[in-house]
């Protein structure tokens, strides 16, 4: 069966307990139009769905997990920028192609969770009081009304405090050659992206700061 016939089985077997009689007949009607036999004589013989049932992929996880952080990034740069719930606002999005293409591909889903109105793509990263970055993305709301800057410095330099603790735990663990020598091979990966990652993210926040207009 194609994908969107197992989830719709899937589903039949969800609602079986709360709807027994009307998934019964679209059970046994399912599998009819599709011309395989069904695997048991009644639905209410069968188990419900199990997680490792279905492969997960990695890369429609990867996406997925990215469109649910730009969405919550967007989210929270509006209520900072106190702009009306129910008014919609343009996002400028800088990323790599995959990340752009998922953001623009899912302006419906974006306008709905986050009130975009428009995607625009930028050859650079967005700075300003406006402007978010994160290891994925860097993302800025448009929107003419400011955040307070020196609510929006104190956010930056405790951030900065945040990324530069971080630096230096990942920096202390990948000098000890003891411990380099002892740990798995994935979890000297992971810190030295981790080192990467916030390296990447304390130099936006020191732009960021030193883009701040001056009190």
């Amino acid at each position: 069966m194609n994908a969107l016939v197992s989830v719709f089985e899937a589903a039949l077997r969800l609602l079986s307990p709360f709807m027994p009689f009307l998934t019964e007949e679209l059970w046994h009607a399912l599998y009819a139009t599709v011309g395989v036999d069904a695997p048991a004589k009644s639905i209410a013989l069968t188990r419900h769905p199990q997680a490792g049932e279905y492969a997960a992929d990695a890369t429609s996880v990867h996406a997925m997990e990215t469109l649910q952080e730009l969405i919550v990034t967007v989210r929270g740069l509006r209520k900072d920028l106190s702009v009306p719930e129910k008014e919609a606002t343009p996002v400028q999005v800088f990323a790599a192609e995959p990340v752009t293409k998922l953001a623009e591909a899912n302006a419906d889903m974006l306008a709905k969770l986050s009130r975009v109105s428009a995607v625009e793509v930028l050859p650079s990263a967005p700075t300003g009081n406006n402007a978010r970055a994160t290891a994925n993305f860097d993302v800025a709301v448009v929107y003419e009304r400011q955040i307070d800057v020196a609510a929006e410095r104190e956010r930056l330099e405790k951030d900065l405090a945040k990324f530069n603790k971080g630096i230096e735990a990942a920096n202390k663990q990948l000098s000890n050659e003891g411990f380099i020598a002892r740990a798995p091979v994935h979890i000297v990966e992971g810190l030295k992206k981790q080192f990467a990652e916030t390296s990447a993210l304390k130099e936006k926040a020191e732009a960021a700061l030193a883009a701040l207009p001056k009190e």
